[in-house]
């Protein structure tokens, strides 16, 4: 199993604020220290076309993840999020490792797609450069960036419930201790078949979930969770900071995207903060046109939901604004 930076010497706890906090310096600083840094790797979804397509496509991958972290020792992965057309990943590690861990990812999913008969082009599955996270502050927004992605663009899920990433294991026990099988109880034919390979030189005692590696393998939630305070910390941070995310997402070159309660929670910030009024009801028409504005260009938010939440004509804002309907139909791939 993946936890065993700290040996539990430093979980979650503590009897005061400063206790808690200074443990989770101590977890970035050494983890930072001894591994090479953290970095957000994040392929770049505007211009690549759907990639995985079906359950199996996503299955696939996760077990190809857990197989490159098993031949990178030396790369940490910390969470990461499986989207329809692209990837994020937090890691820990030096920067000539990660670039060597992604590409033997990539030259794996090409190998797949090909005997799938899949004619995906993957010249935008790429990764150019890596986003550091260089303070512990960064890094948390970071994880709960990727960790609330898919919920984000899917309605069906919860940041607890997406399936093809890490996110499901945060700070929840039971769901670490779940396992369908383990790796050594299939046949040798059977192996070669899970992992679409002849090499099955993988640990007996390896978890399998849902067809495929389970993340708890190889993730190292105790670094990742040794970052955040304590539990309700990192749920804060993934439910309610949500104007952090639109700085990381300019960094990404991302598009970020926001439910209608967070954006709602956001207008009634931006009407107390610069227009000294309660509630969107009570702005001028001038204020909540140039509001609009601040929300189409500075939080991503299409045209239907300014409509709703300010309450101006969509028609108006359809002419104010080249209407964000496309985006809304490639939520679900290019969150």
């Amino acid at each position: 199993m993946a936890m065993d930076f700290y040996q539990g010497s430093y979980a979650p706890g503590g009897r005061s604020f400063n206790d808690q906090e200074n443990r989770c310096k101590q977890v970035f600083q050494e983890a930072a220290a001894r591994y090479g840094g953290f970095w957000h790797l994040c392929t770049p979804g505007e211009d690549q076309p759907l990639i995985f397509r079906k359950r199996e496509d996503y299955v696939f991958m996760m077990t190809a993840i857990a197989i490159c972290a098993y031949a990178f020792p030396s790369v940490k992965v910390i969470t990461f999020e499986i989207m329809g057309n692209h990837l994020h990943m937090m890691l820990c590690g030096h920067p000539d490792e990660l670039f060597s861990f992604f590409a033997m990812l990539k030259k794996k999913l090409r190998r797949y797609l090909a005997i799938q008969g899949e004619g995906v082009c993957l010249d935008g599955f790429a990764c150019k450069r890596l986003i550091p996270a260089e303070t512990l502050e960064s890094l948390r927004n970071q994880i709960a960036y990727i960790n609330r992605n898919n919920y984000l663009v899917d309605p069906d899920h919860t940041p607890f419930s997406y399936p093809y990433g890490a996110n499901g294991y945060y700070f929840l026990p039971a769901a670490r201790r779940f396992a369908e099988g383990r790796f050594g109880d299939l046949t040798i034919l059977e192996r070669r078949s899970f992992v679409h390979a002849r090499d099955i030189g993988y640990p007996d005692d390896w978890i399998i979930i849902g067809g495929a590696f389970s993340p708890v393998n190889y993730v190292h939630f105790d670094i990742g969770e040794g970052v955040f305070r304590n539990a309700r910390h990192y749920f804060h941070k993934i439910t309610r900071e949500i104007e952090s995310y639109k700085e990381i997402a300019a960094q990404l070159g991302d598009a970020v995207f926001y439910t209608d309660d967070e954006l709602n929670a956001v207008i009634y910030r931006i009407c107390k903060r610069e227009y000294d009024v309660e509630s969107p009801m009570l702005l001028t028409a001038n204020s909540k046109f140039d509001l609009a504005r601040k929300l189409h260009y500075d939080y991503n938010a299409d045209n239907g939901k300014i409509a709703r939440l300010v309450k101006l004509p969509r028609n108006v804002l359809d002419q104010m604004f080249l209407s964000k309907d496309s985006i809304q139909k490639s939520n679900r791939v290019s969150g």
